[in-house]
């Protein structure tokens, strides 16, 4: 057997152990268990009760869970248009994801006060098994999606196992469904319209002004970063509220100092799993979609940029999933309905969709698992 076969073979095989190590849910939970227990051990983290302290590991799990899946959102431009190889831009997002993450404790706190007491009624008391349960559904969920490299919407897992490990609990009328509705569905349901239908329009400018090949390449890096900066800014609040609820904290905390260590929490096991777990729907957002050069990548990465942070300034629970995603295929339909690959958007539709219900089943599931185990 000649040399270049025996190294063929080699590299096959690296590359399915990557893809087995980035792909697996066990690597989530070894990476959040190991980060929590250096938490604890350092002292960042107070060490509380046994189910706390699981409570702290399923939190993080759903941040490592997050990290993978969503950091593909920013960096998959860059790889898509050749700006940077897979590792290079994984390495890059991660970095700018870490200083999003610490600098949300200050510029999403909004998110932090939805998730917490905006969605179940301030009547209803939300239980350690409750807050278990929502932990675990919505991990489970964002698990399950990266081990097929499907990029679903954190923001709709954690909703779907509120909502009903909250209805499951406690009936239909613990559920705010008027704040519900107005603060998140209708901004779910119109994040991927805009985020399409900006991103032609952006196109379209864009090509129209010339930009040249190196200005737009600098755009390209910039804005990816600044989506990776913007989502975790997002995501992280959305996460810490799960860990206030955890953790047993007022839900209307609003002193920063209580909860930096649960936002270092999130944010080191966020930075983490984007570095560990991002390699495949990276994949599949760089290379199945569609195929972008400078000009679209800049397209897409203004459109969410934009989208994003200003929901975020405003308490809007929007997902970065469904935004940049929907901005990746508008700045990609410019060039042609042939340009993408529309088997792959109608099987990432198709997961956005079930996210809610199946994140929400997990949910309810756990709970009843978990109230039997505890009581």
């Amino acid at each position: 057997m000649n040399s270049p076969t025996i190294e063929k073979r080699r590299i096959a095989l690296e590359e399915k152990y990557l893809s087995s190590i980035t792909k697996s849910p066990l690597t989530g939970i070894v990476i959040a268990t190991l980060t929590t227990f250096v938490f604890i051990a350092t002292g960042l983290l107070p060490y509380q009760t046994l189910e706390t302290v699981i409570g702290f590991i399923i939190v993080a799990w759903l941040a490592v869970e997050n990290g993978g899946n969503d950091v593909s959102k920013g960096v998959a431009p860059l790889v898509s248009s050749g700006a940077a190889k897979e590792i290079v831009a994984l390495v890059y997002g991660s970095l700018v994801t870490a200083v999003g993450g610490f600098l949300s404790i200050y510029l999403g706190i909004k998110l932090l006060k939805l998730f917490t007491g905006g969605i179940i009624g301030a009547n209803y008391k939300i239980t350690i098994v409750m807050a278990l349960a929502m932990a675990a559904g919505a991990a489970l969920w964002v698990a399950f999606a990266t081990r097929f490299s499907l990029p679903v919407s954190t923001t709709h897992a954690i909703v779907g196992a509120v909502v009903v490990v909250g209805t499951v609990t406690y009936g239909f009328s613990s559920v705010v469904w008027s704040s519900l509705i107005h603060k998140v569905v209708l901004p779910l349901i119109l994040s991927p319209a805009l985020g399409l239908s900006i991103a032609w329009l952006l196109m379209y400018a864009i090509s129209l002004l010339k930009i040249p090949e190196n200005a737009s390449r600098g755009l390209t890096w910039i804005s990816s970063g600044a989506i990776c900066f913007v989502r975790a800014v997002n995501d992280t609040p959305k996460i810490v509220a799960i860990t206030v609820l955890v953790a047993m904290l007022p839900s209307d905390v609003r002193q920063t100092d209580s909860l930096l260590p649960m936002f270092l929490l999130v944010t080191v096991a966020m930075g983490i799993g984007s570095l560990v777990k991002g390699l495949s729907v990276t994949r599949l957002l760089s290379n199945k979609v569609t195929q972008l050069d400078n000009y679209s990548s800049v397209s897409a990465v203004l459109t969410t940029t934009a989208l994003v942070l200003s929901s975020s300034q405003m308490g809007l629970p929007v997902s970065t999933t469904h935004v940049s995603t929907s901005a990746i295929i508008g700045a990609g339909v410019r060039k042609g309905r042939q340009a993408i690959n529309w088997i792959v958007v109608r099987d990432m539709v198709l997961s956005w969709l079930v996210t809610l219900p199946g994140a929400g089943l997990l949910g309810a599931i756990a709970y009843y698992i978990l109230r039997i185990l505890i009581n």
